[in-house]
């Protein structure tokens, strides 16, 4: 993961701002309900602010190779809120 010491989120249009990982080109969020939402880097516009990085949705779908994306995401525990 390159979160490094960056807190993370995704701001999704239903969801709200929900923890966020990336891996690649993967960006993944966790619901409140503990689902893991998987996008990809270029479904977002990203924001960098101080340790902050925010992920929003934009409208712009994935790239046509990302149909075969196999990245395995996090595990729950790094999805910290606030570190």
């Amino acid at each position: 993961m390159d979160s490094g010491s960056n807190i993370e989120t995704l701001v999704h249009p239903q969801q709200g701002e929900l923890p966020a990982r990336r891996l690649l080109d993967c960006v993944f969020a966790l619901t409140a309900a503990g689902r893991i939402l998987h996008f990809h880097a270029e479904q977002t516009t990203i924001d960098r602010n101080g340790g902050r990085v925010r992920y929003t949705l934009n409208s712009d779908p994935p790239l046509p190779e990302r149909a075969r994306c196999q990245v395995i995401p996090p595990f729950v525990p790094a999805f910290t809120r606030g570190r």
